[in-house]
């Protein structure tokens, strides 16, 4: 009889394993149709071609350069700061099969100015996407000099080398939170798409994707939900309210390919459906693991600072229209009225984040 109560208690539900978060099918939460198909041939896109990847050891970064590694691309050139990150995709690649294109692991810094002139002048780089930039809203709200650093400077670093490299295409990859931001993510983000948006380059098309909240990308809202299920904590809500748009990985990379389709400094931003409800999420979770989450499972704390409530695809002032792909909106009115101004305005920024926002 003394093993009764030990047998009830394994009866209970248990907290899923994490690593059941790669199994997850992503598409049975999202409220629309998959996106799945492209009239773009993404393929002969990179045909042949040198192609480089920057943030390529983070969660967006790393999902494209697997799809290129089975791509008819010559070169894949992946740059990030993470040596570990690349030593990780470097693991993977060494362990294909099969012909591949040549891949290159450079643990660069996208602020060095004279390592990016080298890989530039060195490996001439046909095709460009730029994925390297900080994320992590919270964190970043209480480092703003870095954040703009990184995803503002890093940027117009990148730009600097782009058309004199002769590169065909360059695409930057941007999130909703750029849209009437409230966050130092939010502000970087959108200087970043400021920038792609008034450079004005004779061979080099320009695109800046923005993209709503990636399903299990690092640090994403559902990764931090199963981290808590997996640690037997309980799932916590900012808000009861909140909402957000969603994509899944694969998505995300098919919509980065399918910009590449786009014309000369171009905004775009994929159908991504109506906002789901951060709850909606969690009910779902539950559900795809089978989970009976006991009481207080569910805790509600507070917007945190920088964050919305519900975020925005657009400014009241842009407007959508068709863009390179049925699936794939261009954002029209988004320009900068005054590019005088524009930099003019950033000048004195630039050098002071140069010296890391340090005041004389």
């Amino acid at each position: 009889m003394s093993s009764i109560p030990r047998f009830v208690g394994e009866l209970r539900p248990q907290p899923p394993m994490l690593a059941n978060a790669g199994t997850i099918e992503w598409s049975r939460f999202l409220d629309r149709p998959v996106i799945t198909s492209t009239c773009f041939d993404c393929e002969a896109a990179v045909a042949g071609k040198t192609v480089l990847i920057t943030g390529a050891a983070g969660s967006i970064g790393s999902a494209l350069a697997r799809r290129l590694m089975v791509s008819p691309a010559d070169t894949l050139l992946l740059l990030d700061y993470s040596l570990p990150g690349l030593h990780a995709i470097q693991q993977e690649y060494s362990g294909r099969k099969g012909v591949s294109p040549g891949v290159r692991f450079l643990h660069v810094d996208i602020l060095s100015q004279i390592e990016l002139q080298d890989i530039f002048v060195e490996h001439r780089p046909q095709i460009v996407f730029h994925a390297a930039a900080l994320k992590h809203l919270p964190a970043l709200e209480h480092d703003p000099i870095n954040a703009l650093r990184v995803n503002a400077l890093g940027t117009l670093r990148l730009l600097e080398f782009v058309d004199s490299a002769g590169v065909e295409c360059l695409v930057n990859l941007s999130t909703d939170k750029a849209v009437n931001p409230t966050s130092v993510l939010g502000v970087s983000k959108r200087i970043a798409e400021l920038l792609v948006l008034s450079m004005e380059f004779r061979e080099t098309r320009l695109a800046s994707l923005r993209l709503g909240n990636v399903l299990g990308s690092s640090g994403s809202v559902g990764e931090q939900f199963m981290r808590n299920l997996q640690n037997h904590q309980p799932v916590e809500i900012t808000d009861a309210q909140a909402s957000r748009y969603f994509i899944t990985m694969e998505e995300a990379v098919s919509l980065l390919l399918s910009s590449l389709a786009g014309p000369d400094n171009s905004l775009l931003a994929p159908d991504m459906g109506g906002p789901r409800r951060i709850t909606e999420l969690a009910d779902f979770l539950f559900r795809e693991f089978q989970y009976v989450p006991p009481e207080k499972s569910l805790r509600f704390t507070r917007l945190r600072d920088g964050e919305k409530r519900s975020e925005q695809l657009t400014y009241a002032h842009e407007y959508l229209g068709a863009g390179p792909e049925p699936h794939l909106r261009r954002i029209f009115n988004s320009g900068i009225s005054d590019l005088e101004e524009f930099a003019e305005n950033l000048g004195g920024s630039w050098n002071w984040l140069l010296k890391g926002g340090q005041l004389d």
